[in-house]
């Protein structure tokens, strides 16, 4: 098998533990099949779950009860039956838990003796929690999965948090630790976190640090060559089936290069027999891997839009969740997926603000380090790369809306500034500090999340050493992928002498000279001068304007949300706007202030909100 055509079969992950007080009554809102429960004198502890990948190791040691989620590494590979027992030992938990497990994992341990419960996570984040503990009854409920929480929100008794719903409208993210609802919290990461009736208490056992290293870019290069080969080799020591999700571009074509024997089966996601399809072709190929393509249905959002919005929870844009349909080839190649994920914004410095350099109205690639402002909340909120782009949001909140929303808005993102600041008080470590204070919270998590309905996903760049290298690095030697791209020679000359995709430039080129590529096909444009097709064309996915617009099912979707009373449910938008405007851009009309993001994104919350 060379390619695989879409199907539209989802498996929709579910899980909610809850632990409720049992002289009163039985939990009523657990949605599925209760798989597991255990009771202490006046509590009971009750899991549901389904289609989760893999699925939850539930152990009994004493008077303990220990679900693990994930697949942590103790030592050099991977090894959930130790880790479940260094965690099931409490003396010196914290300690434990930074210094004897790395890499992905969730662990939930209910006590026996006194209905307590403990869970501890791991520092990425890699497996999110989102939890709701009633402080009056000492109800608990907790997921991986927000929708499952959302699902019950009324038997809960819980509200929308509108404040969050903005915010989400401005950044396609949520910040912090908020979610949709009131009194639903996001769990930080590397946190212990104890529940003991109507008391909990939250407590971190591993914190960043900053501090810089003075190594060169040549000894960090070889240093991070090093440790990403050792989390394939920890990552893949279980002896499974392995897949790769393979782009054209540089990150997930560093993680192949690390693989030294077994080679995963790699699979491509895109529209055609584009660039994209080719270079990853190549690429696998010249690695001795092989290749898959998956490729996308000819109206892929249209398909997949409603179950990406449920796998995700909402707070993300579908588009980022594009993995869904395939479970079929995956699932005969592969029982756990890899991806590039992480390498992007550790080593690749995708999110350092650069100086560009304009010249005859095109953008160079070459650009200087920004020097960071000290406000740097303003300057987040009006620049951050994933906000909202080509639109004027607030002319979409009602007038009298937002002054509150606007102070919400401040607040939310001062407050992680704040907690930044308790660890650093470099500006640029404080930029980044803004956008991976939790890593899962990155607007790009749907890839992990929809990966992780086909197979077991896993993360190389989520190992302990490979973070903490990403954190002692100079902003100089990540800024234009320097350090990356270095990685890259050192793993696998082969394949860093194959072109990007993305720029189909040479892909370690320096940013100097790209610029010059750049320029030089300019001028020979000028001069040969072709047709050119839509660079889109030549990726993975169709633009949001072009999908939105062309896209049957997904303007009808736009048009069907207009119409209805769903977004009345984000009581500060001015629906009589949305159903004026919004419905004149999807028929081709340039309106100021409306663009292809903030459509998808109302699309997105919309589609959640009707669940």
């Amino acid at each position: 098998m060379d390619s695989a055509e879409f199907k539209p079969e989802f498996s929709i992950p579910y899980f909610l533990l809850s632990v409720t007080d049992k002289r009163k009554h039985e939990d009523i809102v657990n949605k599925e099949e209760v798989k597991f429960s255990a009771d202490a004198e006046n509590f009971r502890l009750s899991l549901s779950y389904s289609n989760v990948n893999p699925a939850p190791i539930i152990r009994k040691i004493g008077d303990k009860c220990i679900i693990l989620l994930g697949s942590p590494v103790v030592g050099d590979r991977i090894d959930r039956e130790k880790a479940i027992n260094i965690v099931s030992d409490e003396a010196n938990l914290a300690e434990k838990a930074s210094r004897e497990i790395n890499g992905e994992f969730l662990f939930m341990i209910f006590n026996r003796a006194n209905g307590g419960l403990k869970i501890i996570n791991d520092r990425f984040t890699s497996i999110p929690l989102y939890y709701h503990h009633n402080r009056v009854s000492g109800e608990f409920y907790a997921t991986p999965y927000f929708t499952c929480i959302w699902e019950i929100r009324k038997e809960l008794g819980l509200k929308t948090n509108q404040g969050a719903l903005c915010e989400f409208l401005f950044f396609q993210r949520l910040l912090g630790i908020k979610t949709y609802l009131e009194n639903v919290l996001f769990l930080p990461d590397a946190s212990v976190l104890r529940v003991e009736g109507q008391k909990s208490f939250l407590s971190r056992y591993w914190q960043r640090s900053y501090e810089k290293n003075n190594s060169s870019l040549n000894e960090n290069a070889r240093r991070l060559a090093d440790l990403v080969a050792g989390s394939v080799k920890n990552k893949t020591s279980d002896g499974k089936r392995y897949g790769h999700f393979l782009s054209g571009g540089m990150d997930s074509r560093s993680v192949l290069a690390a693989f030294e024997k077994n080679y995963p089966t790699c699979f491509t996601a895109t529209i055609s027999e584009n660039r994209e399809l080719r270079t990853a072709r190549q690429i696998a190929h010249t690695k001795g891997a092989k290749h898959v393509f998956l490729k996308l249905h000819p109206e892929h959002y249209s398909q997949i839009f409603k179950p990406a919005v449920k796998v995700v929870g909402g707070m993300y844009n579908y588009d980022h969740g594009l993995f869904l349909g395939y479970e079929e080839p995956v699932r005969q190649e592969a029982d756990v997926c890899f991806h590039g994920h992480g390498f992007d914004y550790m080593f690749q410095g995708m999110y350092i603000p650069g100086k560009p350099i304009v010249v005859g109205g095109r953008t160079l690639y070459y650009r200087t380090l920004l020097e960071l402002p000290e406000d740097l909340a303003s300057f987040y909120i009006s620049n951050v790369s994933y906000r909202i782009k080509n639109a004027d949001v607030w002319s979409f909140i009602r007038p009298e809306k937002r002054p509150a929303l606007q102070s919400f808005q401040r607040e939310s993102v001062s407050e992680i500034l704040s907690d930044g600041r308790s660890l650093t008080d470099s500006l640029n470590d404080l930029w980044e500090y803004l956008t991976f204070h939790h890593l899962s919270r990155h607007y790009s998590y749907p890839n992990h999340a929809t990966i992780a309905t086909l197979a077991e996903q896993r993360t190389i760049s989520f190992d302990n050493d490979i973070f903490d290298l990403y954190l002692s690095l100079p902003v100089e030697q990540r800024f234009t992928g320097r350090i990356e791209k270095k990685c890259l020679e050192i793993l696998d000359p082969r394949l860093a002498k194959i072109w990007s995709a993305n720029t189909n430039l040479p892909v370690i080129a320096s940013a100097f000279r790209q610029t010059v590529y750049q320029l030089a096909g300019s001028v020979r444009n000028r001069m040969f001068p072709k047709e050119q097709k839509p660079e889109w064309m030549e990726r993975t996915w169709p633009s949001r304007e072009h999908a939105l617009r062309n896209q049957t099912v997904l303007k009808n979707a736009v048009l069907s949300l207009c119409k209805s009373d769903t977004l009345g449910e984000a009581d500060f938008l001015d629906i009589k706007k949305i159903r004026n405007e919004f419905p004149r851009w999807l028929n081709g009309e340039d309106i100021p202030g409306i663009s292809g993001d903030l459509v998808q994104t109302v699309l997105s919350m919309g589609t959640f909100l009707r669940i």
